[in-house]
């Protein structure tokens, strides 16, 4: 099938009228979007709006409110398979870090992504072509010289990107990122951002989570704002990253620019007569 427009993207994920409770409480209400290959999406929002939440409805760690107009569908289906899903979407959460026991190498962490256990030894029972899928990963997110050391040991860039190369050892062509760039810093920001372009430029579609307009990857297509649990607005970054429109999610004046592909936020200066 030949694609000639955004009309014309198949939908991956589908969700209609979902509610999330959390320990009684409303985290997310009456969410209603379809996900379409093609689009790389990044999720905006204030601290606590949801938008971790809504991410993981999708790697079924988080289950909606059933009601009977309610359904959340993923590769068309309600029912499936988690180990499918696995090998079909590549995830990365922030928590995930925290189920790494201490003296684990680098090594055997993205290892693991084949057996889906963080904490055992990998290597052995490892197949040629797997021992190859891991070799091509080590080399192209630059972990080399890092490879064998204990993963506590590592900068946050480096466990992100360790984190991430183990998200994608099954080559899926989808990606789902919680907050990659938080608490990097400008080095490891760089690096992270130049791969995920370069996966994207092999037709990996990419959903992140960001809280800063400097870390929008230039080939995002779609924009998704979420506040107090809902999706307040969404769409084309052209029609949604400007000055108002930031400044009424996060309720403070901000003045946005952009410059080289890439989006700034600054604060707004006041005048005083």
């Amino acid at each position: 099938m030949v694609i000639n427009s955004k009309k014309d993207l198949i939908t991956w994920a589908s969700l209609k009228n979902i509610n999330v409770y959390i320990d009684q409480k409303q985290v997310l209400s009456n969410i209603n979007i379809n996900l379409k290959y093609g689009e790389n999406i990044v999720i905006l929002g204030p601290n606590g709006s949801g938008k971790s939440t809504f991410l993981k409805l999708f790697n079924r760690s988080i289950y909606p409110k059933v009601s009977k107009d309610s359904s959340i569908k993923i590769f068309n289906s309600s029912n499936i398979n988690i180990f499918e899903l696995r090998r079909r979407v590549g995830f990365l959460f922030k928590e995930m870090e925290e189920r790494i026991i201490r003296g684990v190498n680098l090594y055997d962490v993205i290892a693991s992504g084949f057996s889906g256990s963080f904490n055992t030894k990998n290597k052995d029972s490892l197949s040629k072509t797997e021992k190859i899928k891991l070799e091509n990963l080590i080399n192209d997110w630059q972990l080399n010289d890092i490879i064998y050391n204990d993963f506590y040991s590592l900068s946050d860039g480096q466990k992100r990107r360790a984190l991430i190369a183990r998200a994608i050892v099954y080559e899926p062509n989808l990606i789902v990122l919680d907050e990659p760039f938080c608490n990097l810093d400008l080095k490891s920001h760089f690096i992270l951002n130049k791969n995920l372009n370069k996966l994207i430029n092999k037709s990996v579609n990419i959903i992140y989570i960001t809280h800063t307009l400097e870390s929008i990857l230039p080939e995002t297509n779609r924009v998704i704002l979420i506040k107090d649990g809902m999706i307040i607005k969404e769409g084309s970054p052209k029609n949604i990253i400007n000055s108002k429109t930031i400044s009424d999610l996060f309720n403070i004046s901000i003045k946005v620019v952009k410059e080289d592909k890439y989006w700034r936020g600054l604060p707004e200066i006041v005048k005083e007569e």
